[in-house]
């Protein structure tokens, strides 16, 4: 196996908007650190149309226009089928948007978005040009106190989100590690761990804990480690940062980021020397589509109505749904990417709940499973059937800032379910 890896800075100019939250009504002020993309391109011989290619980005999310934008772009300048190209985003709350995911939050600057496409872009032919032998390690840990479930049912049913420490969450810690058969150096480390990266909260530029303990473990292994963050199912997953009492959710300083940030990145340490075990190099991808049903679509009546007498963020999202077909249902991609016979990613294109994250590790309990959300593209969040009755954010109030017209049908859960077993 080869790996060549590349990097670039996607830190956008002061007076950004910056994606994540509503409540912001200007631009970033400052740069609390760099957002970077990384980029690691494996290949087993000398034909292209063999390699794996993952990208790994700083930002909020990839789009379906971006998504298709690159899956041309490999396919055409390097021969890459689609399923050999996987995009996944850290979901960073403190970053830009380069492309019109989510309304209200923040708008999508042309500029920027050109800068992090051709940075992106860059990092591809870095990594092609950067291929060494490497051999593969995999192993596991676990970093626990520092995400907490925040579906609590008692706030749920009153509109607001609280943590649950018994409800369901993931706090294992799952990293790849790659290293230079020739010098016997860590070339490059995928760590995998389920929470959201919305910590930060102010109008500061970040890439929140995952970048803090990518600079924690790079500075540590020093080199040429280049290490990425894998997003895990972090739909109903956030940082337990709290006010004294454990009850309710604080925005985060600095000092958080930092100590959240250490304390993964010493675990990534520590699983990297005592529990990681060679696994064997070998590439495999595929991509499935499934398509998820939505409740009963509104009438164009009632959307012409919303759109005309309607709040600002109303008569948005009742035009942007008047403005494409009509549809009651979303595409919604399933991908595997094995780097290994014993260890395999399975991303999917949404805010995907941590329940689906625990299913597929249940289906291979004994490999190193890397279920992503956040990749490709995000259409929504994607909740279990058990949330639909209970209401909340994530079933409900989340959908309109996706643009969608209605939320998804309770069904959903097992038509996902079902191509997670056909994928893998």
């Amino acid at each position: 196996m080869k790996l060549g890896t590349g990097r670039s800075i996607v830190t956008p100019p002061i007076g950004t908007p910056l994606a994540g939250f509503g409540f912001r009504d200007h631009g970033c002020e400052s740069i609390l650190d760099d957002l970077e993309v990384k980029v690691f391109w494996f290949q087993e011989d000398e034909n292209p149309k063999h390699a794996v290619c993952i990208v790994a980005a700083d930002l909020i999310g990839f789009g379906p226009e971006t998504t298709v934008f690159f899956r041309q772009l490999v396919l055409k300048k390097y021969g890459l089928p689609p399923e050999r190209l996987l995009l996944t985003a850290s979901h960073t709350h403190s970053g830009p948007h380069i492309e019109s995911l989510v309304l209200g939050t923040g708008a999508m600057v042309p500029a920027v978005r050109d800068m992090v496409l051709k940075r992106i872009e860059d990092a591809m032919e870095q990594a092609r040009l950067d291929m060494v032998p490497v051999s593969m390690e995999a192993g596991k840990g676990q970093c626990v106190g520092y995400a907490i479930n925040r579906r609590l049912k008692s706030a749920v049913a009153t509109g607001s989100l609280a943590p649950d420490p018994n409800g369901p969450r993931d706090d294992q810690v799952t990293a790849i590690t790659c290293r230079n058969t020739e010098t016997g150096k860590i070339k490059a480390v995928l760590f995998h761990f389920t929470c959201h990266p919305s910590t930060m909260g102010d109008y500061r530029v970040t890439a929140d804990f995952p970048g803090a303990a990518c600079r924690h473990v790079e500075k540590t292994l020093g080199g040429d480690a280049t290490v990425a963050f894998m997003p895990g199912c972090a739909g109903d997953i956030r940082s337990y940062c709290t006010y004294m009492g454990a009850q309710v959710f604080r925005p985060a300083l600095p000092r958080d980021i930092t100590i959240y940030g250490e304390a993964l990145g010493g675990e990534i340490l520590r699983v990297i020397s005592d529990s990681s075990q060679l696994v064997t190099p070998q590439l495999h991808a595929a991509l499935t589509t499934v398509t998820l049903p939505l409740a009963p679509h509104p009438t164009r009546e009632s959307l012409e109505k919303t759109r005309a007498s309607g709040s600002a963020f109303e008569q948005e999202w009742a035009g942007r749904i008047l403005s494409k077909p009509f549809s009651c249902s979303r595409e919604f991609d399933i991908q595997r990417v094995d780097l290994a016979k014993e260890a395999s990613i399975i991303a999917m294109a949404g805010e995907v709940c941590v329940e689906y994250g625990l299913f597929i590790k249940s289906l291979r309990p004994s490999a190193f499973m890397m279920p992503l959300g956040y990749s490709n593209s995000i259409i929504g969040y994607i909740p279990t059937a058990a949330m639909f009755p209970e209401g909340g954010y994530e079933p409900e109030r989340s959908c309109p800032y996706f643009g969608l017209p209605a939320p998804f049908d309770p069904g959903i859960e097992e038509i996902i379910r079902k191509g997670i077993r056909e994928i893998l």
